[in-house]
């Protein structure tokens, strides 16, 4: 008798990944960091439940610290009831938002440490934004719109095709962009970036898309999806894509009333194409040069690419003017990386119009940091101010509001939201299990400034 093998896979650059495995095999737990003071780190695995925390449901942990044996425990939190075992704890939080755990501990080398664990709590279980039964989510992407309603942009990874979906603030609805079809051009997509103009609502769409397997350059092309009048339309950007799958990007030109910009990468260069009319591209080529982050317009509608210059092995940012001008300017990010390490980084603009940079993901965990660059004119003379993160930095995503940075955080299969607390430092604040492996998004809604995100878990892309 054979026994049914069921796996998952995601594709990533350079290869593919494991994704959720089938029902009953284990799971990778979730730990969490207590990042707080003391002689030891202490760690909290959670037991037994996954996904959002929910009010009046009980959670249980154990606390652990690296070669250390505990001689006194004791548990306290804010809200909600506790039942201490020594080293495991029972506690059922009451209420929503913001809670914390907290947990004092002696070990027996005579070492005391505390740990301040804050959770966000929530009334219900996070939203499926596409509950059908198809493996969804390995990539998304989320966005709002001024009036506060929700735009996010997915991967269908069962049949590798794309999807996008609205909220209005209680329930998804759900649509097809592109993929395979029955003799309406639709095909494979790989790939794909979002923007979406705040004051219309109207969707723009870079992806990746092609016949063939995503190895093979030729048999994938660069297109972009519109929605207007309840009608998608679908062009061709470039007739071929070179790069890796991830390295795409799309912004929207506030100085040219919302135009798009699609940049993707090469061998050895990228291309960037200003969309000049309905169906019309027009590209320029970067050589030397890797597409590694997003790219993003200013007020004035000049556009900020970061790149990587492989002879001098540093990652940068260059600024391209208004048409016609062609003059360019360089931005050092003080990133030396070695050949295949180098990053994509997230962008955000600030109310003050400093352009904050984080990269989405970091090996080796000293340089991971949001880098808050203060503008000047040229370039080069800007100012870089530099902010460590986190040491095990898996993957993240970057948003910016009024109350400062708001950042999505893939800590193993912990999914936190960081923010700032009132003396700038970091506020690690819990938001429940993420498949291991992926990439939240964040974006913050402008009616209410509440940060959500969309991430998947168990094969399902959830919106929190």
């Amino acid at each position: 008798m054979l026994k049914k093998v069921c796996v998952s896979w995601m594709l990533v650059a350079g290869g593919v990944l494991p994704l959720a495995a089938c029902d009953g095999e284990p799971k990778t737990p979730e730990i969490i960091d207590s990042r707080g003071p003391g002689d030891v780190v202490l760690l909290i695995e959670r037991l037994g439940v996954e996904g959002p925390y929910i009010t009046g449901r009980k959670e249980r942990f154990k606390v652990a610290a690296a070669g250390e044996s505990f001689k006194s425990v004791r548990w306290s939190a804010t809200a909600g009831a506790l039942e201490a075992d020594a080293e495991q704890v029972e506690w059922t939080p009451l209420g929503q938002g913001e809670a914390s755990l907290t947990v004092s501990v002696e070990t027996e080398s005579g070492k005391v440490a505390q740990g301040a664990f804050h959770f966000n709590v929530v009334a219900a279980p996070s939203t499926l934004i596409d509950p059908g039964p198809d493996l969804t989510g390995s990539r998304c992407e989320l966005a709002f719109d001024s009036t506060g309603k929700g735009h996010a942009l997915y991967l269908n990874d069962s049949h590798q095709s794309l999807w996008y979906a609205t909220w209005d603030g209680t329930s998804w609805t759900t649509e097809v962009v592109d993929g395979p079809g029955f003799n309406n051009g639709g095909t494979y997509v790989w790939e794909a970036a979002l923007a979406v103009d705040a004051g219309t609502g109207v969707p723009h769409i870079a992806y990746i898309a092609g016949e063939g397997p995503p190895d093979k350059p030729s048999s994938r092309s660069v297109r972009y999806a519109t929605r207007l009048d309840r009608a998608w339309t679908l062009t061709s950007v470039s007739a071929h894509y070179y790069g890796l799958p991830s390295k795409l990007s799309i912004a929207l030109n506030p100085a040219q009333g919302g135009l798009p910009t699609i940049a993707y990468d090469g061998t050895y260069n990228y291309d960037f194409a200003r969309r000049t009319a309905s169906g019309t591209w027009s590209p320029t080529r970067m050589d030397a040069r890797e597409l590694s982050g997003d790219i993003s317009f200013d007020a004035a509608g000049s556009l900020f690419i970061p790149h990587y210059a492989h002879s001098l092995r540093k990652t940068y940012v260059s600024v391209v003017a208004q048409e016609p001008s062609t003059q360019e300017s360089l931005l050092d990010l003080q990133m030396v990386e070695t050949p295949g390490t180098y990053e994509w980084l997230s962008a955000a603009w600030s109310p003050d119009s400093h352009l904050m940079l984080l990269a989405r993901s970091q090996d080796p965990a000293s340089r991971a940091a949001l880098r808050d660059i203060t503008l000047a004119n040229p370039l080069s003379a800007s100012t870089i101010r530099t902010s460590p993160l986190d040491l095990k930095h898996d993957a993240s995503d970057l948003a910016h509001g009024s109350r400062g940075p708001v950042i999505a955080h893939r800590h193993g299969t912990s999914l936190e939201l960081i923010t700032t607390d009132a003396r700038g430092f970091w506020k690690y604040t819990q938001l429940g299990s993420v498949q291991d492996g992926t990439r939240p998004s964040v974006a913050i809604r402008p009616t209410t400034g509440t940060a959500h995100v969309c991430y998947q878990r168990d094969g399902k892309v959830n919106f929190q």
